[in-house]
């Protein structure tokens, strides 16, 4: 299992996400809003990343862009944003910036473990 961190602004789906995460055996970090990611992930060295769009102060394209900037890159972990913005421009800038991948909300947990597990393992 991994250590992973958690960026989403509605406490009630940071919780649940954290709940499902640790049932499954990860350790989660959770930050509120994408300064207080970015301040976890210089914390913490994260295993993987998950993170909403939308969010005040600072919205999950520009964590990405700032997180690329704190690592090199073959230590940078897969970044997954998990977003209801799940149009086509919105996956090409997201992984033109460098995510791993992205998950539609509202989704399945046991989809995401998958995933997770699947990014986990490269």
């Amino acid at each position: 299992m991994g250590k992973l961190l958690t960026i989403e602004d509605d406490v009630l789906l940071r919780e649940t996400l954290t709940e499902i995460l640790e049932v499954y055996g990860h350790e989660v970090i959770q930050a509120g809003d994408g300064e207080e990611g970015v301040e976890m992930f210089s914390k913490t060295s994260p295993d993987l990343v998950i993170c909403d769009i939308n969010m005040p102060k600072m919205d999950g394209f520009e964590v990405l862009a700032k997180l690329k900037t704190l690592v090199d890159a073959s230590e940078f972990p897969p970044f997954i944003f998990l977003t209801a913005k799940t149009e086509q421009k919105y996956i090409k800038h997201g992984l033109d910036l460098g995510a791993a991948d992205f998950v539609s909300k509202p989704y399945s947990a046991p989809e995401l473990l998958k995933l997770i597990d699947r990014w986990l393992k490269k």
